[in-house]
């Protein structure tokens, strides 16, 4: 009796490796709260892709800021996403800007 009950708890069996099914959900508390970055920077190697985010100064400011004909600029965080997740956060920020386009036209023909 004790083995069919371990055997209905795993879902699948390959191999000899258990898999299991789950869902990942975000933590509603961020690590590193919000960040806002108006400069990304996108690198990549064979086996990832790199967004740098950086913190540029309004334009007004950068006459001021400039040394050597360079303004360096906050470094904020790197992310460091893997190729096999590329095509799904491509896909994810396409379907996003869309959804963003069609709401800016149909408030643009609300207010006018």
């Amino acid at each position: 009796m004790e083995a069919k009950t371990k055997r209905r708890q795993s879902l699948k069996e390959k191999n000899g490796i258990q898999l299991l099914k789950i869902k990942l959900s975000p933590s509603s508390q961020p690590k590193l709260g919000r960040i806002y970055s108006n400069y990304i920077q996108v690198a990549h190697s064979p086996w990832d892709f790199t967004l740098r985010f950086c913190d540029a100064p309004p334009g007004s400011d950068l006459p001021t800021l400039v040394k050597d004909g360079i303004v360096e600029i906050p470094h904020l965080i790197d992310i460091i996403i893997p190729v096999n997740l590329m095509p799904g956060l491509i896909k994810a920020l396409q379907d996003n800007y869309d959804m963003y386009l069609k709401n800016v036209e149909r408030d643009k023909e609300n207010i006018l």
